[in-house]
């Protein structure tokens, strides 16, 4: 099924899209761009592209590289303590998402 099918005939609340946040972020009294001018016609082709940073999305790749790799060091330790006879194995499992997790 097609994006434009399914989104046919959808009415969406511009409210939160058209709001002018660096405003809003600087605690000067909150703006509201005109879905007609081209700041507003802007935020709303953002809105409505799919390159848009979501909760759905991943996170990027150089934390899920660093997330692993402290990871992996952490298992390695504990691995080398075990062998020296110095403590007990308790390894951090890997799960697929975790960077994900930690990430949001």
């Amino acid at each position: 099924m097609s994006r434009t099918f399914r989104r046919k005939n959808q009415k969406h609340e511009y409210i939160w899209v058209l709001k002018d946040w660096d405003t809003f972020f600087k605690g000067v009294r909150t703006v509201h761009h005109s879905p007609k001018s081209p700041a507003g016609r802007k935020a709303i082709a953002v809105f409505h592209s799919d390159a848009q940073v979501t909760m759905a999305s991943a996170a990027p790749r150089w934390y899920r590289r660093a997330f692993e790799h402290r990871r992996r060091t952490r298992n390695n330790r504990v691995m080398r303590l075990w062998l020296k006879g110095l403590a007990d194995p308790i390894f951090e499992v890997r799960h697929r998402h975790d960077a994900n997790w930690s990430w949001w």
